[in-house]
């Protein structure tokens, strides 16, 4: 990963946002962290986010509604989508729109940070 770029972490859930962010952080991963889609859309692109973990179902814009925005804009971030709920097809939806995971909360920590890792090349 190049010097300065961050794991965005979203969630409507703040205290989800802060705990995520500890623990990736506790793995020398840069975060930052929203409680909305539209957040995290607003803020300035820098540093650049190289990787979003996103819940899916968040109040004004789902995590596919985020992910199928970021697309049609041409920006193809890599994500891993978060969820409480058991959903079928939720994973092909979700690949289909370029997440390269699906997890289910409560969420595995060594199963995240493995997939954000391999997501960013295995650099912190």
């Amino acid at each position: 990963m190049a010097i300065g770029m961050i794991v965005s972490i979203i969630d409507d859930d703040e205290a989800v946002v802060d705990s995520l962010r500890a623990l990736l952080e506790s793995y020398g991963l840069r975060t930052s962290g929203y409680t909305s889609a539209r957040d995290f859309l607003a803020r300035p692109d820098d540093p650049p986010t190289r990787c979003i973990v996103v819940d899916m179902h968040m109040p004004e814009m789902s995590g596919l509604e985020l992910l199928a925005l970021l697309k049609a804009r041409g920006t193809m971030l890599p994500a891993v989508m978060i969820t409480g709920r058991g959903e079928e097809n939720l994973a092909e939806r979700a690949a289909r729109l370029g997440a390269a995971g699906v997890l289910r909360k409560p969420i595995d920590d060594a199963v995240l940070v493995t997939l954000i890792r391999e997501i960013m090349g295995n650099d912190p």
